[in-house]
């Protein structure tokens, strides 16, 4: 029960989000944010009949841009030198805003759910500008 709770959790906060996802490039940290703000760098994948991976950045204004990551699956090798690049993309971004003033003030951390055929697992980074 708790596995399709935090199932339907994830399929809703991704399906919520999926009309504003675009495949642009993340764009340069900016310190024009006013007095506060926070902001979100998720990593997701979903491994099963159409693998994919991403990292989304969305930023206190509440728009989002995707990195889509190359996620092939030909073997057990290669998926985990796959799940290994999205945690690199993920660290780099976060690295990034870091660099410019935000701070990483939480992590939650990665969940693996089982839906069908389907794995997912998504992890994210809250950072905070004041």
């Amino acid at each position: 029960m708790k596995t399709r709770m935090i199932l339907l959790a994830l399929l809703l906060s991704t399906a919520a989000a999926a009309p504003a996802a675009t495949s642009a490039p993340f764009a340069e940290p900016t310190t024009t944010v006013a007095a506060g703000g926070y902001m979100m760098i998720i990593s997701r994948v979903s491994m099963g009949f159409n693998a994919q991976a991403s990292i989304v950045t969305v930023s206190p204004d509440g728009k989002e841009q995707v990195k889509e990551i190359d996620f092939s699956r030909f073997s057990a090798k290669q998926m985990a030198a796959n799940m290994t690049e999205v945690h690199k993309a993920a660290m780099a971004a976060v690295n990034q805003y870091t660099a410019d003033g935000w701070r990483l003030v939480n992590v939650s951390p990665s969940d693996v759910i089982s839906g069908g055929n389907t794995v997912f697992s998504q992890t994210i980074y809250y950072l905070e500008k004041k």
